[in-house]
């Protein structure tokens, strides 16, 4: 069977690298082309394709802008594409819910292809919920094996300076390290959250240090990181340079307030590292329960977004506390609760031979 699989290959963003092991998954069973998002409308097939177009709301969206179909309305629109899409086999949109609700407009938009897949059951709630009648499958992320079973990294000759750095830091001061993933949408990844509980903890105890992960360098007043002893590594990170920071960390501050999946947070785990997060996101389907703390306040999860328009909560920053508190007690005995947990009950499900299993089966045989 030959696939089609449409992704961001013009620039690179999450989508981006989940698409890649989608399509070294799929082309264990299937021959795989790909297509970049920017040119969705030129595909038109001579044969019965499968398609996967990832994500599917932005290039569908896109699709119609440009060839200014919505002049005509959204009917039109959506029956257009659809029509143009019905030569291929299946169409499946890969998407994501990162509130508990969608947009009105991304309901429609899932009337165009056959299947949607989304990583969580959070996610396809969420999709039910607003109305979606397209069948909903969950495809979770995954991580390869070496992200569970191998050892302890340590800096190499081609270590980044930054991270090499903070090991060394690490090393000499024995300061315990809390990790936050921040490389978008400040907001919905519990910024706010965060500075309240690392303020208190840094009024508690003086051997705490918090690394902030970006793609640019935090926009932060300087005086104020040096007041609260921010660390900030920002850029792209390899596999062996992400464990490494993970192995480095004594752990890891999940305080999003929505997600389709949170991949930060089974990235942690399966080093070890322990998170601290609410119990009301998508990272509860794979995060150990002792782990989860109470939520706080409902809150939109995204202003002014079209896809996400739904709420979500903020962590419950007394709780959120006191569990660090107890984490860095424990210090290597939650490590190893952590990394038991991982290996046991994540590694068979959360990997990525495991999701090109469940891709497949939403190819048609024959």
């Amino acid at each position: 069977m030959n696939v089609i699989y449409c992704y961001p290959m013009w620039h690179t963003v999450s989508f981006t690298l989940v698409s890649k092991k989608h399509i070294q998954q799929l082309r264990r069973f299937h021959r795989v082309y790909e297509w970049d998002e920017l040119s969705f409308p030129e595909i038109y097939p001579v044969e019965p394709y499968t398609l996967f177009v990832h994500p599917f709301f932005f290039a569908s969206l896109r699709w119609m802008t440009e060839m200014k179909l919505l002049e005509r309305g959204l009917d039109y629109a959506v029956g257009h594409v659809k029509a143009r899409l019905s030569k291929f086999r299946k169409v499946v949109a890969v998407e994501v819910a990162d509130s508990d609700r969608v947009g009105d407009l991304a309901v429609r938009l899932t009337e165009i292809p056959t299947d949607v897949v989304v990583p969580s059951e959070f996610s396809r709630r969420a999709m039910l919920d607003s109305g979606v009648k397209t069948p909903v499958h969950v495809v979770p992320h995954g991580l390869d094996p070496e992200w569970y079973l191998s050892q302890p990294q340590t800096p190499t000759a081609t270590t980044p300076p930054h991270l090499r750095l903070l090991w060394e830091i690490k090393q000499r001061k024995g300061w315990r390290v809390l990790l936050f993933w921040m490389w978008h949408s400040p907001d919905r990844k519990g910024w706010a959250e965060v500075r309240q509980v690392y303020e208190r903890l840094r009024g508690e105890r003086d051997d705490v240090l918090l690394v902030v992960v970006t793609v640019t360098p935090l926009a932060v007043d300087p005086a104020v990181a040096s007041r609260l002893g921010i660390y900030n590594i920002y850029g792209w990170l390899g596999d062996q340079d992400k464990m490494l920071l993970y192995d480095t960390a004594d752990v890891t501050l999940l305080f999003s307030r929505g997600g389709a999946f949170e991949l930060c947070g089974l990235e942690s785990l399966s080093r070890g590292t322990p998170i601290v997060a609410h119990r009301m996101g998508s990272w509860a389907e794979y995060a150990p329960q002792w782990l989860l703390v109470k939520e706080g306040l409902r809150v939109r999860v995204l202003e002014n977004n079209w896809i996400h328009v739904g709420y979500g909560y903020t962590v419950d920053v007394d709780s959120a506390l006191d569990r660090i508190h107890e984490l860095l007690e424990m210090g290597e005995e939650s490590k190893a609760r952590v990394k038991e947990h991982a290996v046991r009950e994540l590694l068979p499900k959360y990997n990525w031979t495991a999701v090109g299993e469940r891709l497949k089966g939403l190819i048609p045989e024959g």
